[in-house]
């Protein structure tokens, strides 16, 4: 053979044809940046738009215009002036009547003079003549620099009793000038507004008065300090009242005299206080609750039972007869008339406020200082 022959497998048509190989679609390209822009700006137009078109028709009046109906004139109709009213007639007043005048009554007739016996008055007797006053005897006058007072209008006497507003306007209007001095004797005095504790022997009951003691719990000395004048151990006498007050909480004592050991006494005349200084000395207050209010209950309760019994058995009207319970309500006690009752018990601490100088110049005292 002139000519090679040709290998199929290297054959073009052939080689085509076996060649076969799967088709794939291209993929398609997405959408740009651009376009997803304005589809986005339309929507949001499109949105817009309904939106207002649903707030107007929200808004809108309830009464729409019909259809067909010309539009009003808006223009402002004309002035109406109306013509003026006819004179209304003239009123003529109608002359009234002139009144016939009234006759004057006659005068009355002038009284006819009566005659009176008046009997003639006793002669007044002469007055006596008077002792004759010797202006000549010479006169004791006495002048001790108090000013004179008119004697058209004599001075009343001052009042014993004085009030709190009382007394503090005396304080007030003392103005007189206040010079200084010394104590006689510093060291054998206790000055005003010392404070003395005591401890109380007896005990205290306010529903009647009594009497007190107290015993001194330490050693008082004079204003130097130098001697012991109110040696520990002393004992206080005092007074308390039973007529207590209403809300009062707190027992009065008045000491009126202390006793030495050694037999030296003196007379106080000052008020206890606490351990602080306070007026008065604090107590147990039994203020009878029940026996106050016990009688108001009680006729509170009788009033109730005689309205009841009283009124009809077919009437829901309460009738209350007068004078029916004027012997209980005698006899039930006024809770304003108990009084409460203050209790202290014995070894209760409290202090005696000196209200005076006391001056132990003539008793001498009971120790030195060491």
């Amino acid at each position: 053979m002139t000519g090679t022959a040709e290998d199929p497998r290297t054959d073009p048509a052939i080689v085509a044809e076996r060649d076969i190989r799967p088709v794939v679609q291209r993929a398609r390209g997405a959408p740009s940046g651009l376009v997803i822009a304005i589809g986005l700006l339309v929507a949001a137009l499109l949105l817009f738009w309904i939106l207002d078109a649903h707030r107007r028709a929200l808004t809108a009046p309830a009464s729409l215009p019909q259809p067909g109906v010309a539009a009003q004139d808006t223009t402002a109709p004309p002035l109406y002036v109306p013509p003026a009213p006819p004179p209304s007639p003239a009123v003529v007043p109608t002359p009234q009547p002139t009144p016939t005048p009234t006759p004057a009554p006659p005068p009355a007739p002038a009284p006819q003079p009566q005659i009176v016996y008046v009997p003639s008055s006793p002669a007044t007797p002469p007055a006596q003549p008077g002792p004759p006053r010797n202006l000549a005897a010479p006169a004791l006058v006495v002048d001790n620099g108090a000013p004179v007072s008119s004697a058209a209008s004599p001075t009343p006497p001052p009042s014993s009793k004085k009030t709190g507003n009382d007394t503090k306007d005396a304080v007030v209007s003392n103005t007189d000038r206040a010079h200084a001095a010394m104590f006689s004797d510093p060291a054998t005095t206790v000055p005003q507004g010392t404070l003395i504790p005591v401890i109380l022997e007896t005990a205290l009951d306010s529903s009647h008065a009594g009497f007190a003691r107290a015993l001194v719990q330490r050693d008082i000395r004079g204003f130097d300090g130098s001697k012991i004048l109110i040696p520990r151990g002393s004992r206080l006498i005092g007074q308390y009242s039973g007529d207590v007050a209403q809300g009062q909480k707190r027992a009065l004592i008045i000491w009126s005299r202390l006793i030495r050991p050694d037999g030296v006494t003196i007379a106080l005349g000052s008020p206890a206080a606490d351990t602080m200084g306070r007026s008065g000395v604090k107590a147990h207050v039994n203020s009878h609750f029940f026996a106050r209010f016990s009688g108001a209950i009680l006729q509170s309760v009788l009033d109730l039972g005689v309205n009841l019994a009283s009124r009809s058995a077919d009437s829901p009207v309460v009738v209350a007869l007068p004078g029916s319970l004027q012997g209980i309500r005698g006899s039930v006690t006024q809770p304003d008339k108990i009084t409460p009752t203050l209790k202290v018990k014995p070894g209760t601490s409290v202090s005696v406020f000196v209200a005076r100088d006391l001056d132990f110049a003539g008793a001498g005292p009971t120790g030195q200082m060491p």
